[in-house]
């Protein structure tokens, strides 16, 4: 027996919402629980971000379940076909107790985000930010909070008495324009936070002395808040169908978007802590490209310096040092030009282990989420 005669209502745009919501949702759920692990296994650090992550990971998971009750009762239907089966009630009810868990989501969500940032300033790159970018990361939170009490009280006294809200018969006496027209206030305030905050990643990361491909990479990726923040433009839109003449199909649209919002920024958000568990895997990218596009030397310890050939091994046991220089085209004097390039990069080279890059604990993990101090530019004297 399928759904549809399980229930009759349903159909539309649901099932699409449905399936996007759910694909979504576990790519969050995993990026979430990675989260965990690293914080339980490998670092100390990202405590508070973690906790607001979990609430914000908590009231999103509640909104699609009953974002799935509604749909199953009509949501993302047309309203005569809820009307005909007698589904209206059933629609009502959990559509608005759907939209009062979104309420509470999508601001938690961003605070999350904020505070990430704030310990991420804090802990790794503070010497980079300027203080009124933690104090304007504080702002942002506590407006995303104060702004959205009002929407989450306004959901359940549209009408008198409030539960005429999920009454098919008195649907007359609620007036949701008040709602509609603080949803458009509440949803700009959220649509420019996500971009606030996808681009106060990128800042914090361009000054950094670090592998280009690392850093754009790291830039795109903590940057796709902006998906959340176009998401909030358009589930903002979209609030527009709650006063339309067919609100359960239009509720649909409004409701694919906010859950691509939700759980868009719960998983942009997890990157950035997750990131010890992928760094191995992308340190060898960089070598790997670097070692095919740049030819590697040998310092022999006499003056004297020698490419590295593959599969012929040097004839003592010589200790070597590997410099990478960058190539040059001549003739024998380009050759001398090399040398003496070595030689003098040898004389600046400090003796020091390639993973001293990468600051480890008494456990041999990782302290800190990204450990980004570590790519400052140092200066030169």
């Amino acid at each position: 027996m399928g759904l549809h005669e399980s229930f009759p209502a349903y159909g539309g745009r649901g099932p699409n919402d449905i399936r996007l919501g759910l694909a979504l949702g576990a790519i969050a759920t995993i990026f979430t629980a990675l989260r965990v692990y690293v914080r339980i296994r490998m670092n100390k650090f990202g405590t508070a971000s973690l906790i607001w992550a979990l609430i914000a990971w908590l009231l999103t998971t509640i909104t699609q379940i009953f974002a799935v009750i509604s749909i199953l009762h009509g949501l993302g239907n047309h309203i005569s076909i809820v009307q005909k089966v007698g589904d209206l009630q059933d629609y009502l009810l959990f559509t608005w107790i759907t939209v009062f868990f979104f309420n509470m989501a999508i601001p938690v969500g961003k605070v999350a985000v904020a505070v990430f940032l704030i310990e991420l300033n804090s802990q790794s790159i503070t010497s980079l930010i300027d203080p009124k970018i933690r104090r304007s990361l504080i702002v942002v939170a506590a407006l995303n909070i104060i702004l959205n009490i009002p929407q989450i009280l306004m959901a359940w006294f549209q009408c008198s008495p409030p539960s005429a809200l999920w009454d098919p018969l008195r649907q007359n006496q609620c007036d949701h324009t008040r709602s509609v027209y603080y949803t458009y206030f509440i949803g700009a305030v959220a649509a420019v936070s996500d971009l606030y905050l996808a681009i106060i990643p990128i800042t914090m990361l361009v000054p950094l002395h670090m592998d280009r491909k690392l850093k754009w990479g790291l830039s795109f990726l903590m940057g796709c808040g902006i998906f959340a923040g176009a998401a909030a433009v358009v589930r903002t839109w979209a609030a527009k169908f709650i006063m339309g003449d067919d609100p359960s199909y239009g509720m649909g649209i409004l409701f694919c978007w906010g859950e691509v919002e939700e759980w868009l920024v719960l998983i942009t958000m997890s990157i950035p802590p997750v990131w010890p568990l992928f760094r191995p895997l992308t340190h060898q990218f960089i070598k790997y490209t670097s070692n095919r596009s740049q030819p590697q030397y040998k310092y022999d310890g006499y003056g004297q310096s020698n490419p590295t050939t593959r599969g012929h091994p040097s004839d003592g046991p010589i200790v070597t040092t590997t410099i990478s220089i960058s190539s040059h085209k001549g003739t024998a004097a380009g050759t001398d030009a090399m040398d003496d390039e070595a030689s003098d990069s040898l004389s600046r080279y400090e003796a020091e282990p390639e993973t001293s890059r990468i600051p480890l604990g008494h456990n041999g993990h990782p302290e800190r989420w990204m450990e980004m101090s570590q790519f400052k530019e140092q200066k030169r004297t």
